[in-house]
């Protein structure tokens, strides 16, 4: 099984990267875990001549590459390593990433030996089953990286939309204001003063709807 070579891309915003997106990418970290776990498991089946396990224990590697491929590269709406701590957590001090790769190209050896029936195909396994433990670590690590920037996030955006709906507000004062005054000054006009306070009251109406607009999102953005 090759590997392919993590592409270094542009991290996208992190105000782009919504509450969905980042829950799919805990639950895709965390299942990493279980995948590990299952490949090994799979391979001593095979081992042992279980019927079956071979083709599952593959078609479990393939799943856990492509997942880590996503992770880290992107792929289908996720945004791959958007962060400095995301990036730390794969290609920091621990080198996760690496690690991952190893067990990969190691998985696969096992694998590729127990279908040969050869006779390094004991000493692959137990290879593999020792890296396990070690990698179930470093994946943990990992998923709860993704779940301290998820709660960090979700922090900055709702600190963002509170900054927002203090400004929308202060507009809407000042609009208010100056809708109000124009009416005060068209009262006292002529001709031409009532056309003012045509647009005065337009002014007025438009202000109002703001501030329901306003209303609302505040009222949505408080219930979740």
């Amino acid at each position: 099984m090759s590997i392919t070579r993590e592409r270094v891309q542009m991290r996208p915003s992190e105000a782009d990267v919504s509450s969905e997106v980042l829950s799919s990418l805990i639950n895709l970290a965390g299942r990493q875990r279980m995948l590990s776990q299952r490949i090994v498991l799979k391979a001593m089946q095979a081992f042992q001549q279980f019927d079956g396990a071979l083709a599952v224990a593959r078609d479990t590697l393939r799943t856990f590459a492509d997942s880590h491929a996503t992770l880290v590269q992107g792929r289908d709406g996720l945004p791959g390593l958007f962060s400095p701590a995301l990036h730390d957590a794969f290609h920091g001090r621990d080198n996760v990433a690496q690690k991952i790769a190893d067990f990969i190209a190691l998985a696969s050896m096992a694998l590729e030996a127990i279908e040969r029936s050869s006779p390094r195909a004991d000493d692959a396994l137990t290879a593999l089953i020792e890296t396990v433990d070690p990698l179930l670590t470093h994946l943990h690590g990992v998923t709860a990286v993704y779940e301290q920037e998820s709660r960090r996030i979700a922090r900055a955006q709702k600190k963002g939309q509170q900054e927002l709906i203090d400004r929308i507000k202060a507009i809407a004062k000042e609009a208010h204001i100056v809708s109000f005054n124009g009416q005060i000054v068209a009262s006292r006009a002529n001709v031409t003063g009532r056309e003012f306070a045509v647009v005065a009251g337009v002014m007025t109406s438009i202000t109002r709807e703001l501030e329901a607009v306003v209303g609302a999102f505040v009222a949505k953005t408080s219930a979740g």
